[in-house]
């Protein structure tokens, strides 16, 4: 889920130009401002372990200063910075955790040092790391208040990611990461670096159609914990979700060509997801 954050904006600016700008539309100055700064840290500490002029042992260190900053976010001490001000102004007005920021932490932290998931167990951690507490820290902001909570930012955060490591499969295998699991691979034939290079091989596809299948999964049952009683909070958690799951789509009907460069939505594929949303938070 970090991956969708990247192209944000200034802090206190709608990030226009991430895909998730349209459920910005459904949110006040407040949520806007807390999520925006949510945002400036879940995508620092992404550039932390994307800087490619960094060895790993460096990225730790900024890493582990960046847990001594959250820290002092919830005691108090907070940093004598921009980002760290207006974080301690989100954490002020919304119900934000600490477990929301470090857990992005020790999320990117695999990303360091990457070696190749065995089973898909191994996966769903780091999703759950980079994604689920992404979509929980997003769940706080957008006051959504239900038991059902946490396994549907779980659910949501997963499906994202999913989507997003579909997407980019062979953009992160360039640079050295393999997301789908071994076991994946090895059911439909495939090696790591099979995800790289120009040809599509059948089970290449085989591949992909299984993990886009897994991903629509994540996107129903996250759809399936919604609670009537909050459903107006949750429009922009529906927006977001029918935005990737359009992108996931688009990327089936192009018959997973994810080695041609990245699949992106246009404007009238991204108005087709605003449709679906809302036709989502009506039967919910």
């Amino acid at each position: 889920m970090l991956e969708a954050l990247r192209n944000s904006q200034q802090l206190n600016n709608v990030p226009t130009q991430s895909s998730f700008a349209p459920a910005f539309f459904f949110l006040d100055k407040k949520q806007r401002a807390a999520l925006s700064a949510y945002y400036g840290f879940a995508r620092a500490a992404d550039d932390i372990a994307d800087d490619p002029s960094a060895p790993a042992a460096e990225k730790r260190v900024r890493l582990a200063a960046w847990r001594c900053g959250v820290e002092g976010l919830f005691t108090g001490d907070v940093p004598d910075t921009p980002l760290a001000r207006d974080l301690a102004g989100a954490i002020a007005a919304f119900p934000l955790k600490r477990e929301h920021f470090l857990r992005v932490l020790e999320g990117v932290e695999m990303d360091l040092e990457p070696e190749p998931y065995a089973a898909f167990a191994d996966l769903e951690t780091y999703m759950s790391r980079v994604a689920g507490a992404v979509g929980l820290a997003c769940l706080a902001v957008f006051r959504y208040e239900d038991d059902g909570a946490p396994a549907l930012a779980e659910r949501l955060g997963s499906a994202v990611q999913l989507t997003n490591i579909i997407r980019d499969a062979a953009e992160d295998h360039a640079a050295g990461r393999v997301y789908l699991p071994l076991e994946d691979l090895a059911r439909f034939g495939c090696r790591p670096e099979d995800l790289g290079g120009s040809n599509y091989p059948p089970n290449f596809i085989e591949l992909m159609q299984f993990e886009a299948e897994r991903a629509r999964g994540f996107y129903a049952g996250a759809l399936a914990l919604a609670a009537p009683g909050q459903k107006r909070r949750l429009l922009p958690a529906l927006i977001m979700g029918a935005l990737y799951r359009e992108l996931l789509e688009k990327i089936a009907r192009g018959g997973f060509r994810v080695k041609e460069g990245r699949t992106r939505l246009t404007g009238a594929e991204k108005l087709k997801a605003l449709y679906l949303a809302w036709r989502d938070y009506r039967r919910i």
